[in-house]
């Protein structure tokens, strides 16, 4: 999380060294900075729910629309997802790092991380044809940690984190799963209710219904999608969004160099 937030946060002093060095004045640089931080806000995402918005945002749907005032079947069959993200927001610098902020809380909290770590050795093992001993007594050692993990309780957080990390001990083969070493497993605290936020939970199992829709034909890449498709080519939406924010600040501050560049030659004249 500190991560994007400081990539957000670079990104935003650019931006505002950006309009600084456009203007002279430093009150007319004040009067700009809400214009331009006022759209951030309101098509970020956060604020205002993209479908709730006027579709006409997008700037691809209203065309396919103007054009089209009798679609094909085909095109029928492909509804449109209502969780895209309208055209003119995908230059919103706000939309990539609140996406990528609330798909990390999803997705890499120490609860779900763990499961879904659980689960992909539990799938690539039932993929194998053949299995050696070894391998279904690992298989029933994972499906004992993921049903712990499921509805582990504590009576502490500390606690709670002492027995994540036994699991930690199990997954990394340091040790067999063992009942016994939870048998005190029990108490007021459970791990859902202290590392996973069940609104947005619910925001990311939204989008990937939105995505596993068949009646969409191709994957839409949806806000909150963990997995984006662009030129053909899947690619996950913390590698792309951290590029998109990296390559947005490096555009900011390149302009930035190249207007200070040519002040500093109209001065030397």
């Amino acid at each position: 999380y500190l991560g994007i937030m400081l990539m957000t946060a670079i990104g935003g002093v650019s931006l505002g060294l950006l309009i600084s060095s456009l203007v002279a004045d430093p009150k007319t640089a004040a009067n700009i900075v809400p214009l331009v931080l006022i759209p951030q806000i309101i098509m970020g995402g956060a604020l205002i729910k993209y479908e709730d918005m006027n579709r006409n945002l997008a700037l691809l749907y209203a065309l396919s629309h103007w054009f089209s005032e009798h679609p094909s079947k085909e095109q029928e069959k492909k509804m449109a997802s209502k969780l895209e993200v309208p055209f003119v927001c995908q230059f919103i610098a706000m939309r990539w790092s609140y996406e990528e902020m609330i798909v990390a809380q999803a997705k890499l909290n120490p609860l779900t991380r763990r499961q879904d770590r659980t689960q992909r050795e539990i799938d690539r093992i039932v993929a194998k044809r053949d299995q050696a001993p070894t391998d279904r007594q690992r298989l029933e050692d994972l499906k004992e940690a993921l049903a712990l993990l499921s509805g582990l309780e504590a009576e502490s957080p500390s606690e709670l984190d002492h027995y994540l990390g036994l699991v930690d001990q199990i997954l990394d083969r340091k040790r067999p799963f063992d009942r016994a070493l939870f048998k005190n497993a029990t108490g007021p605290v459970t791990a859902e209710q202290i590392y996973v936020n069940q609104k947005v939970s619910d925001l990311i199992s939204n989008a990937e219904m939105e995505q596993s829709d068949y009646r969409r034909g191709n994957r839409p890449n949806v806000f909150f999608g963990a997995k984006k498709r662009y030129f053909g080519i899947k690619v996950g939406v913390f590698a792309f969004n951290t590029t998109v924010l990296i390559m947005s600040t490096l555009g900011l501050l390149g302009l930035l160099h190249w207007i200070l560049r040519k002040q500093l030659e109209v001065r030397r004249s």
